[in-house]
């Protein structure tokens, strides 16, 4: 928000400068970022009165005027005569500075000589809408001689503020001049705003009015104004309109603009004449139905959104911007002026489900005080009648579906003393509300009547607040806090998450944080089938875009978008892992809280470890997983884990498995699918896998077991076995440790082979079997004997054949 400092003291005395101003502001809360100004880049440009103008004698398109600058009467040759004797004109005098460096020196012009330019508005750089391309015409009651930086006011101060959302009251420079009455003690001066209509009832013009949506349209105001004269704006309120960073168009165009800065409520004009049946009807938008806004873009519209609408057809929309064809011209006679308490969220939604986005549009975002709708419209009725633009055709037309009252707070001064440490006095509470404009009635407690311009301040709390604000933080005293300290320590779930962050970390992966909002489209790139029951998800209210609308059942739709963003900056070797929560709704609609699981996710793609002349990289593939995984489990203390394949969608046939533990299944690896790959279009494999956990954590392990060094050498033999291709290593492995019982210290699969002599559908499989009795030096016999028992269990269990 900008706030020209000279603007501002139209509503309030102010005896502190602009930074002093600043400063006061910023430290009750409203931060002022930067004091800036229009900055002109000339010097030397003065304000000249036009006494006389001639035709050049020896040119046919020069013209010799004779200019005064309140103290001298100097001749400058011009090039254009759209002037008069009379008019007030920019005069860059001999040795003035022009924007671009360009320095102005007297010259002869056909055998006269000129004392000077007189400047058009372009030549000075000043975005100004003149109306003609010529010589700048200012306003009549400019002061002649003064510099044109200081009659226009171009040096003046202009406040920026970095407001928080919830103080949508300083989005107009009365709400702010309101703030500042309440830090300085000075009084507010709001101008006359009273309707004049000097015409009979029978001939005033009516519009129709009719709210079909009060849901979302609490309060509609409307207000004709006849015998429009469309031309330009004065150059002081073309001025200001620049100082607010607001482009000038036309007189009534800048006024709405002109009054939306001042009371922070936003006004649209109508063409009257070109409302069917001149009637307004604010309706929601018919599923598909057709605009043309004033951008001249048409807008394809849905049943959600707000519009404008006339007898026939939609003619705006609601809050955002108006439609071409309603649109204010040079040929308009009659207008209809609008102001209106429109729903901040349709308004919200609807601006950014069209790519639009106006100052109208913010302040109705972040809240429009619906009891400001008159008091606007009447603002810019006395505007439009000041500067000769229109009358008021008739009296204003307020359709108030919703009404809003203001709040009556009840506020404790103890507690308020007790809660800020401050020592201040009933009086003085009630004196900082009362100079924001507020009702105080007092008594034991102070009854507080808040207006609905202040939404910020809905309980006791909010104005104990708004007391320390305005009092000054700066006088609250530092204490040091008191109570008994107790040691912090981590909970047995944060350490065991901090444990995972560095097993993960050591073995190379590098932790990442995706959205928890996601895309409900992402389940259809990920080729979850529709009746998955990941695809019930718990779904935004109001979502910042369709690409964040839903809360996520997945972690691996993140951590893909996180490689596709690293592939797009040409990093092809990314190990990520991300510990994050997914959501699972009971029911929809939202009965009670979803249920929050944590997760842990990984995504690989490319090779590792990094290029090295003595280390040659090898890509990632399913056992790089699988390994990660298993050094994790293994290293939180949890056993008895195993692996079974599977199949998922989003997965690679014959590259995915499940863990399980026990008969709880603990989360899923694998390759991603190809076409998966296309949908994000990731050019390389990607491994992939995703942990529950909570379940993980239930059965860690927090004390580390240790086992003596053994004292007694081991004997190691090899058995290889012929199995079917179905039964899997573990599955041998199980057989070989309950068949070999207390002597098999450790069963180690090495070697994995298919060919000529092997029967079709079966494989062999080499095992090293590493046997060791803690108490004694094992026997070759001892051994034997054992070995011969695996070998007849593996025949006998599994139907193995045993290889030589």
């Amino acid at each position: 928000m900008r706030v020209p400092y000279t603007w501002l003291k139209d509503f309030i005395e102010l005896e502190l400068s602009a930074e002093e101003l600043a400063e006061t502001l910023t430290r009750a809360g409203i931060e002022v970022e930067e004091i800036v100004t229009l900055a002109p880049q000339f010097s030397g440009v003065v304000v000249a009165e036009v006494i006389s103008i001639e035709k050049h004698p020896q040119a046919d398109k020069l013209f010799v005027t004779q200019v005064s600058d309140g103290q001298t009467t100097m001749t400058v040759v011009a090039g254009i005569d759209n002037i008069k004797p009379g008019d007030k004109v920019p005069l860059a005098k001999p040795g003035a500075v022009l924007p671009g460096g360009v320095k102005i020196k007297r010259a002869k012009l056909r055998g006269i000589e000129s004392n000077g330019m007189l400047c058009s508005a372009a030549e000075l750089d000043l975005p100004l809408n003149p109306g003609v391309d010529g010589i700048l015409v200012l306003d009549p009651e400019t002061a002649v001689g003064e510099s044109l930086t200081a009659a226009l006011g171009l040096d003046d101060p202009i406040l920026v503020l970095d407001l928080t959302p919830n103080r949508a009251d300083c989005l107009g420079l009365v709400g702010v001049a309101k703030e500042a009455a309440a830090l300085t003690g000075q009084k507010v001066q709001l101008p006359d705003n009273s309707l004049i209509v000097n015409i009979p009832p029978a001939e005033q013009l009516i519009p129709k009015i009719r709210i079909d949506s009060p849901d979302l349209c609490s309060r509609y105001t409307g207000l004709v104004i006849k015998d429009v004269e469309i031309a330009l704006s004065p150059i002081w309120l073309q001025v200001r309109l620049l100082q607010a960073g607001v482009r000038p168009i036309s007189n009534i165009v800048d006024i709405t603009n002109y009054v939306m800065w001042e009371w922070g409520q936003p006004l649209h004009a109508f063409d009257y004449e070109t409302l069917a049946e001149q009637t307004i009807v604010v309706r929601r938008a018919e599923a598909g139905e057709k605009l043309i806004t004033l951008d001249n873009m048409e807008r394809s519209l849905t049943n959600e959104m707000l519009v404008i609408a006339d007898a026939e057809k939609a003619v705006g929309l609601a809050g955002i911007m108006g439609g071409l064809a309603t649109e204010v011209t040079d040929s308009t006679r009659t207008v209809l002026l609008e102001s209106a308490h429109f729903n901040s969220v349709s308004i919200r939604r609807t601006g950014r489900s069209l790519g639009l986005y106006s100052e109208a549009q913010q302040r109705f975002e972040k809240g429009v005080d619906v009891n400001g709708c008159v008091q606007a419209i009447q603002r810019a009725a006395r505007l439009i009648q000041l500067l000769g633009a229109g009358t008021a055709a008739g009296e204003i037309v307020d359709e108030y579906v919703v009404p809003s009252y203001p709040r009556q707070i009840r506020l404790r001064p103890e507690r308020a003393r007790k809660l800020l440490g401050l020592e201040i006095s009933q009086r003085e509470m009630a004196a900082i509300f009362e100079r924001q404009g507020f009702t105080v009635q007092e008594g034991s407690n102070l009854h507080v009547t808040v207006p609905t311009l202040r939404a910020d301040l809905q309980e006791e709390v909010d104005l104990i607040e708004e007391v320390a604000r305005i009092y000054g933080y700066d006088k609250i005293g530092t204490s040091l806090p008191g109570g008994q300290m107790t040691q912090g320590r981590l909970t047995e779930k944060q350490r065991a998450l901090a444990k995972t962050r560095q097993l993960l970390v050591a073995c190379g992966l590098t932790e990442a944080i995706c959205y928890s909002f996601v895309s409900p489209q992402q389940f259809d790139k990920l080729n979850i089938a529709p009746d998955d029951p990941r695809r019930r998800v718990l779904r935004i209210s109001n979502p910042l875009s369709d690409e964040q609308s839903v809360m996520r059942t997945m972690l691996i739709g993140g951590l893909l978008d996180a490689l596709v963003y690293n592939q797009n900056r040409n990093q092809q070797n990314v190990k990520l892992f991300e510990l994050g929560t997914v959501f699972w709704p009971a029911e929809e609609p939202l009965a009670q809280q979803p249920e929050e699981r944590a997760m842990l996710g990984l995504a690989l793609m490319g090779s590792f470890p990094a290029e090295h002349w003595q280390v040659k990289p090898q890509a990632a593939d399913f056992y790089t997983v699988k390994g990660i995984i298993e050094t994790l489990l293994s290293r939180l203390g949890v056993t008895g884990f195993s692996f079974k394949a599977a199949e998922l969608s989003w997965c690679h046939p014959g590259q995915t498995a499940e863990v399980w533990l026990e008969e709880r299944k603990l989360g899923w690896l694998g390759q991603i699918h190809p076409a998966v790959l296309d949908n994000y279009d990731l050019t390389q494999p990607v491994l992939a896998a995703e942990l529950d956990l909570e379940n993980i954590l239930a059965q860690l392990k927090p004390v580390v077991e240790y086992t003596p060094l053994p004292r007694y050498p081991a004997v190691l033999r090899d058995v290889a076995v012929v199995v079917a291709d179905e039964i899997t290593a573990a599955e041998v492995i199980k057989v070989i440790r309950a068949a070999g019982g207390r002597l098999v210290e450790d069963v180690t699969l090495f070697d994995q082979y298919r060919g000529e002599q092997i029967p079709s559908g079966h494989r062999s499989l080499a095992f090293a079997v590493t046997y060791r009795d803690p108490a004694r030096t094992l026997k070759d016999q001892e051994v034997a004997k054992v070995h011969q028992q695996i070998e007849a269990a593996l025949s006998k269990q599994l139907g193995a054949d045993l290889r030589g």
